[in-house]
This record gives C-alpha cells, structure tokens and sequence, in this order.
C-alpha cells in the first residue's frame, strides 16, 4: 500500500511539473497570481499615463523578442517525401507563428520568402511543380494561421539549388524542402 500511495505522489507531482513546464516554458503563458482584475483596479489619469506607457515598452518588448527569435531560428526548413507536397509542420510551431505575427504586425515592409525545392528525380517539369507546390502549401499554412497572404513570396526553385548531393538517397531528401526567411 505504501508503494502505490508513493508511486501516486510522485505520477501527482510529475503531472504539476510537466504542466508548469509546458504551460510556461515551453507556451511562454505565465501569468503571475497578483494581477488585478479589471473590477479591482482603480484608474486614475496618472495611472493610465504610466498604463499606456507600459503597453507601448511591452510591445516594443515583444517585436523585439520576436525579432529574436526568428534569427535565432533562422532559415525554417521543411522537408517532404519523395513526390508529395503534404506539408508537415515543425514541432515548435506554434512559437513560431506567434513571432512571425508579431514582427509582421509591427514591420509593415517585412516579407516573408518560401521556396520550394526538389531533388533531381524527375523532369525538370515534374520537379518545378512539385518544388512549387510545396512552397505553396507552406504558405496556405502561414496563410490559415494569421499571416497575410500579401506578405508572403512563393518561389520555386526546382532543383537548382541542392542543400546536398543528389547521389544518396538522404542527400536527395535534403533536397526536398521548403525554406522560409523573413527579409
């Protein structure tokens, strides 16, 4: 009995960490207990003054940490099979979107490149096609989750730019991406 009492305490604790861990670790969404609720603050001229500033220093805060982020990230690549355009986002995906609406919110001349790439299997026809199909449904994804379709540049380059050599079959799955750079 005392097994299954400790082994109890500990699966109890390990689902509060894990839930703390993810919830603000991992989605950035601590909220600290001592925030006021709207009923409970009292605002005075002074107050929104200061309130208003604070907005303004927290959002330049967050383009800032989004800026970061993204070039911390980096050139996001996608991969995909062999004559398939099925896109599959990344794991940390969520983050991502989160950042790249921020920064685009707040640069309105930031555009964001997705080029479709292809391994040298095909028809240079075949291989067009299907570089530009995977661009395209990179951007249908950045689209469906909240970033305009007008700041989006879709590019296919075939197989013209090889991450790696054709000759092996991992090389040929590097080949077979979608890269996505914010300018």
């Amino acid at each position: 009995m005392k097994r299954s009492s400790l082994f109890f305490v500990l699966l109890l604790g390990w689902i509060i960490v894990a839930s703390y861990w993810y919830v603000c670790r991992i989605r950035d969404d601590c909220r600290g207990s001592d925030q006021l609720s709207g009923a409970e603050a009292v605002e005075s001229p002074a107050a929104m003054v200061v309130a208003s500033d604070a907005t303004v220093e927290a959002a330049e805060d967050s383009v800032t940490l989004a800026l970061d982020y993204i070039r911390i990230t980096g050139k996001r690549i996608y991969y995909f099979d062999f004559a398939s355009a099925e896109f599959h986002p990344g794991m940390d995906e969520d983050r991502y979107l989160s950042a790249l609406r921020i920064y685009l919110s707040a640069s309105p001349d930031a555009v964001l490149t997705v080029e479709g790439h292809a391994d040298r299997r095909g028809s240079v026809a075949g291989n067009d096609r299907f570089a530009r199909l995977r661009a395209e449904a990179a951007g249908a994804y950045f689209t469906g989750n909240g970033i305009e379709n007008d700041r989006m540049k879709i590019v296919s380059k075939s197989d013209t730019e090889p991450a790696a050599s054709n000759e092996t079959e991992e090389g040929r799955r590097l080949n077979r991406r979608v890269e996505v750079t914010v300018n």
